[in-house]
């Protein structure tokens, strides 16, 4: 199987997750690390200490595609010097409705001239949260789409949870259900051989937890939900003219740098599949996300 050769452009948080990431798939090779000149000399983690480190793309001896990993208002500048090296590209620049708009377009023409291929907006927003915005309103046509961002901690209920014998760690969020009522998440990180139906029992019976549904998950580390935690609820209502009563609901919590390094290299795996010029994530066949593997994701999901 040969293994697609990528560069990344750019190494901080992200650039070092998406180098991470390359290594660890069998259908991708990392050919090189760009950084800037001022920063080559900059010490590198062990593990890619036998990656090629360069200033541009085109001091490395192959590359099928770049993943561009700079701030934003970096993005279309490097685009336009690789796209103009023929070195095709996949960004996650976080811009939206006419920016990105006209951010792509410009990226379509200068990969249309050169006919060189590109992936824009291949992140988690805009990217692949589009997609499952998208899909929702394919299902319910009729309705509305609402979103909402970060769910905050609740220090009060966070302290009453960490009281509770047998939990090392606690945190506790709110958030709004699909019928607008107020939900209580509380996550716990429990000692060894704590009892966790005890532990539940314990909180939902907390009269400071007793004016809301309350939902206790165990998680093996709190400081990665403090530290790297993200979180959205993406709700779609069919409206009140739909008889069905269509209601769509998404919540989670994440780390943005990994969701978006899932899909800049999902999309990198893409790259063969494409056109000249820039695709975004809804012009691709979702199988060819998976490259080599699409076969056996075809028996495992439908």
């Amino acid at each position: 199987m040969k293994q697609l050769q990528l560069a990344v452009i750019g190494f901080g948080m992200l650039g070092k997750a998406c180098a991470a990431a390359i290594v660890e798939d069998d259908q991708l090779s990392l050919a090189g690390i760009v950084r800037r000149p001022e920063s080559l000399a900059e010490k590198i983690p062990a593990r890619f200490s036998h990656i090629p480190v360069v200033s541009h793309a085109r001091e490395l001896v192959r590359v099928d595609a770049a993943l561009i990993c700079v701030p934003t208002m970096e993005v279309l500048p490097t685009a336009r010097d690789l796209l103009q090296h023929g070195t095709p590209i996949v960004e996650c620049a976080t811009l939206h409705d006419k920016l990105f708009r006209e951010h792509r377009d410009e990226i379509d023409r200068i990969a249309s001239l050169h006919k060189v291929r590109a992936i824009v907006g291949a992140g988690w927003n805009p990217g692949a949260l589009s997609l499952f915005r998208a899909l929702f309103s394919l299902l319910t046509p009729r309705g509305h789409t609402k979103t909402s961002w970060h769910t905050a901690p609740s220090l009060h209920h966070t302290n009453a949870a960490r009281a509770v014998p047998g939990v090392r760690a606690a945190l506790s969020t709110e958030l709004r259900s699909a019928d607008g009522k107020l939900q209580r998440y509380v996550y716990v990180e429990i000692e060894k051989g704590a009892d966790l139906d005890r532990i539940e029992t314990t909180i939902m019976s907390d009269p400071l937890f007793l004016d809301e549904e309350t939902l206790v998950f165990p998680v093996e580390d709190i400081r990665v939900l403090e530290e790297e935690g993200y979180g959205v609820l993406l709700e779609r209502r069919g409206s009140a003219a739909d008889s069905d009563h269509q209601m769509l609901l998404l919540e989670g919590r994440y780390s943005e740098p990994a969701l978006t390094t899932a899909v800049m290299t999902a999309a990198a795996r893409a790259i063969p599949a494409c056109r000249y010029g820039a695709s975004t994530l809804f012009d691709l066949p979702l199988g060819s996300l998976w490259g080599n593997l699409k076969g056996k994701i075809e028996q495992e999901w439908l």
